[in-house]
């Protein structure tokens, strides 16, 4: 059926006619500039978060707005539903507030004659499960952290950037914290902060536990860097140390990438715990990473937080300092349109990548089975024959939550991880067409450096990039964004990979990328041999159209029950691959479906199938020339 385009004209009209009622309420309290918030974070290990705050203003009508689209988060996530128990109050009695009925991120409320305050009090409590990002679970009987955006009322007229908070924090007694934002004092228990803007408020998160440590990783141009982690055990801080050296390496090899900072300090906020959502959300002077709590213990997992904490540390130049003019939304309320992620997170992705491999977290054979192991996963999306790289980006906000089942047929936030081969292809371009004298660090330098300074917001758009890299090397630039973004590609470009001396290739040696993440997940990934991978709980996962499996028949949510007449297990599958391997005979798979046993006879005789990288003969290796330290 096809949708009738009058059909939204209904929802367009209520939209048009909420926005207005939005800005006559906003029309009539413009000097509300200037919030006093006090959060109670006492009883955290409870999931709750007590807050009041008291804002001025004149007597008529007010619009106050919760967060909606929240900065690094892509899409209207804002925990609108875990806010609960408003009461308002203005001239010593209790007002009545209402929910727009469109814009339900908006409560319409009147201010009595002779008021000049509004005083506000709500809790917020943490998801035991479920959500994403901020919305997710976030805070274990030892630990939290407590994102601003979740407690947040303003009133709506001034953008973000002029709204004042002085905000206050009470913590559970003995429990100590880190954050970017400025410590002023203390009064009745509380920590007082700095006053600052309502959007650094929202950006600057405040990790805190019994079990946090913070290394000092010293001066670098001019601004101080620290590493804090919280853990639910002490022990699971053991080695913590031992990142001092490589996380500060990380950041000369940043500044000198960059070659400029917009900060006035910069603090990672990283957490250790299986109980809170697992993400990085970048910050313009901190992020917050959130991983496994054997992640210093345990060096499958350990590897890969180097990843995490670069990407994380370069947004704060790709996505803070500089930001689409698409992802703007001055009063979190304006919806972001996500059209450049392949700048803002591909960019991000691939010198996330990059930037471990200079600074010695990651040698070069492991940066490759990185990028070998992303390429396999992107090149056996059946999804990428109908919809374009560019389309990932623009539904972002809906991708974000998409089932894992599916995803190759549908593509997920390819935007990610696909644009590491845009941007290998610019990187070697500009190389090849300037015989070696420009490289993407010039570009980098160019259109992120400039002078030192504290935090500063500068929108760019698609024709910036464009004429930025035109600039360093004339070139059909945009032809090639239109290829790589606008077209349709069956199969991943990989010239950009190729041209830098190296190629995608497939053997029976295990992928060391792939091997750490099954290690931190614990499930089984055989997707480049057989055609699916099996979840700890043994639960078939993402099956690839166009495999063994799945022309076999499987299905996602499968449980796994036999595999070549023995009970399923790892060494089950490795043994019956081995067995398969040069034969005739179809490899066996039992699994069961709701209340019904299939049977599955793959017809699969290759053996184990993991992919690498390996050099092309007679190209000279430009790769390991983009891998080579640049810092002092």
């Amino acid at each position: 059926m096809k949708p009738m385009l009058r059909r939204s004209r209904p929802v367009v009209l209520l939209a048009a006619l909420a926005a207005l009622a939005l800005a006559a309420g906003a029309a009539a309290q413009t000097s509300a500039t200037s919030i006093a918030l006090s959060l109670d974070a006492s009883q955290v290990a409870q999931r709750i978060l007590h807050v009041q705050s008291e804002i001025p203003v004149a007597p008529g009508p007010l619009t106050l707005l919760y967060p909606k689209w929240i900065p690094g988060e892509h899409g209207p996530t804002g925990p609108l539903v875990n806010f609960v128990d408003l009461r308002l109050t203005a001239g010593g009695k209790e007002i009545a507030w209402e929910r727009d009925p469109v814009e339900m991120y908006a409560l319409h409320v009147t201010i009595p004659p002779g008021a000049t305050r509004l005083s506000t009090q709500a809790d917020f409590l943490f998801p035991a499960e479920g959500g994403s990002f901020s919305a997710g679970p976030g805070a274990t009987d030892f630990l939290a952290v407590i994102s601003w955006n979740t407690v947040a009322l303003y009133p709506q007229g001034p953008s973000a950037e002029a709204i004042r908070v002085t905000p206050t924090l009470r913590l559970p007694a003995g429990w100590s914290f880190a954050t970017a934002l400025g410590k002023q004092g203390e009064e009745g228990g509380a920590v007082r902060f700095a006053p600052v803007s309502l959007s650094t408020l929202i950006d600057s998160p405040v990790l805190t536990g019994t079990h946090l440590v913070e290394l000092d990783l010293g001066e670098h141009a001019g601004a101080r860097h620290h590493l804090a982690i919280a853990a639910d055990r002490a022990a699971d801080l053991a080695g913590a140390g031992d990142l001092s050296a490589p996380m500060s390496r990380l950041v000369d090899e940043a500044l000198t990438l960059f070659g400029a900072r917009h900060y006035g300090s910069y603090r990672w906020l990283l957490t250790l715990s299986d109980h809170v959502e697992h993400f990085g959300l970048e910050h313009h002077e901190s992020s917050d990473d959130r991983t496994d709590e054997e992640t210093l213990v345990k060096e499958t997992s350990k590897r890969p937080l180097a990843g995490l904490l670069a990407h994380e540390f370069v947004h704060s130049w790709n996505g803070k300092h500089r930001r689409p003019e698409g992802l703007l939304s001055p009063d979190y309320l304006r919806p972001m349109q996500g059209a450049l992620l392949w700048v803002y997170e591909g960019l991000t992705e691939h010198l996330g990548l990059v930037l471990p491999a200079r600074a010695g977290l990651w040698t070069p054979e492991y940066y490759r089975e990185q990028v070998a192991a992303i390429a396999a996963g992107l090149d056996t999306e059946t999804g990428r024959a109908w919809r374009p790289l560019h389309d990932t980006t623009v539904a972002a906000q809906i991708l974000y939550g998409s089932p894992p089942d599916g995803r190759a047929r549908r593509r997920s936030t390819d935007f990610y991880e696909e644009s590491i081969f845009i941007w290998l292809d610019v990187d070697t371009l500009l190389r090849e067409r300037s015989q070696g004298r420009v490289t993407l660090d010039d570009f980098c330098r160019r259109f992120y450096g400039g002078a030192n300074s504290g935090p500063t917001l500068v929108p760019y758009t698609r024709d910036d990039i464009v004429k930025t890299l035109n600039d360093l090397v004339p070139f059909d630039w945009q032809g090639l964004l239109i290829d790589h973004l606008d077209h349709m590609q069956p199969r991943l470009p990989m010239q950009g990979l190729e041209r830098s001396g190296w190629r995608l290739v497939y053997n029976d040696r295990p992928n060391q990328a792939i091997t750490d993440n099954e290690a931190r997940r614990e499930n089984h990934d055989w997707r480049f041999s057989l055609g699916f991978a099996v979840s700890k709980e043994d639960r078939v996962g993402d099956v690839l159209p166009d495999s063994p499996a799945g022309r076999a028949g499987m299905v996602a949510g499968e449980k796994m029950l036999g595999v070549g007449g023995h009970v399923y297990s790892e060494r089950a599958v490795e043994a019956a691959l081995a067995e398969a391997k040069g034969g005739s005979a179809p490899l066996e798979v039992v699994a069961a479906d709701g209340d019904a046993i299939r049977i599955h006879r793959l017809d699969y005789h290759g053996g184990p199938r993991y992919p690498h990288l390996e050099p092309i003969d007679g190209k000279p290796d430009v790769l390991g020339e983009i891998l080579k330290a640049r810092g002092k």
